[in-house]
């Protein structure tokens, strides 16, 4: 479930039906709120609405057949989209849900809510989702799936040389390598911890990114450093991707025969001792081809 707070475009005083299912659907599926939907004073509403709106990751409106409510003559529902859209136009990864579970029978509908409807229904853009399902259930747990294919942490990066990547198991061996190198060439490292809660794949893709080598070095850890290359080249884009990927094992190790073929990937089993030479060639090899 995403840590950060979504924005529920609510009424203020006379809540719906649907209104109070979506908060508690919405709560007991782990979301917190940025607004605590509790009533604020006139004066200093907007203001507390465009805060409430910054810290949110995105907004859900549900649009039903209820009368408009106005402060000071603006209607809250379209105050609240149209802040909406301003913050999707100033972040391009926020995101806006609409929730309209029915068909209007707009005979009972005034013209400043038809022409709302309107409005949403012509202005939809890439980063809203207009829902029609019947259920505040499956609209939730919708929206709680885009969010998690969405959301991604931003990892500390710097662009480097080498990019070394080792699992816990060879860090000793590893170690050694680091001292050897870090000395001539610009090195990074990641550890990769047994059972830690840490997105190893993402942070190493986007360090990959901006690294000119990315090395995966196994001596005992056989069983890790296969699975986790061919994983890792497809996260970085495979052929496409922005580094070249030096997978190099210690053939000292006996069971150490893992071999993974494809392009941008240099895979490579030597003797412990000739590891750091073989990675520097590798680097000066790619450098020279920046």
């Amino acid at each position: 479930m995403p840590a950060n707070k979504i924005f529920l475009s609510t009424s203020i005083k006379n809540k719906s039906e649907e209104e109070k299912k979506l908060f508690t659907t919405f709560k007991r599926a782990g979301f917190e709120f940025s607004n605590n939907l509790l009533e604020v004073n006139d004066i200093d509403y907007f203001n507390v609405i465009e805060n409430q709106l910054l810290n949110s990751i995105c907004s859900i409106h549900f649009i039903g057949e209820k009368k408009f409510e106005y402060i000071n003559g603006i209607s809250i529902d379209e105050y609240h989209f149209d802040k909406a859209c301003e913050k999707i136009n100033a972040d391009e990864n926020f995101k806006t849900f609409i929730w309209m579970p029915s068909e209007f029978n707009f005979s009972k509908l005034d013209n400043a809510q038809i022409n709302f409807i309107n409005k949403i229904q012509n202005h939809l853009s890439n980063n809203m989702t207009l829902s029609r399902v019947p259920h505040p259930i499956q609209f939730v747990e919708d929206v709680r799936l885009i969010l998690e294919q969405e959301i991604v942490t931003k990892f500390n990066t710097e662009p480097t040389d080498i990019f070394l990547i080792y699992n816990q198991t060879d860090e000793n061996a590893a170690l050694k390598i680091d001292s050897m190198l870090s000395g001539i060439i610009k090195l990074t490292k990641l550890v990769i911890v047994q059972d830690s809660e840490i997105n190893y794949e993402e942070f190493a893709s986007q360090q990959m990114n901006v690294s000119k080598l990315s090395v995966i070095f196994y001596e005992k850890a056989t069983d890790w450093a296969l699975p986790f290359v061919q994983q890792i080249w497809k996260k970085v884009g495979g052929a496409s991707s922005k580094s070249q990927i030096l997978f190099i094992g210690d053939d000292s190790v006996k069971s150490n025969n893992s071999n993974f073929s494809a392009p941008k990937v240099i895979s490579v089993s030597v003797p412990h001792e000739l590891i750091p030479l073989e990675i520097k060639v590798q680097f000066d090899k790619v450098n020279e081809q920046l």
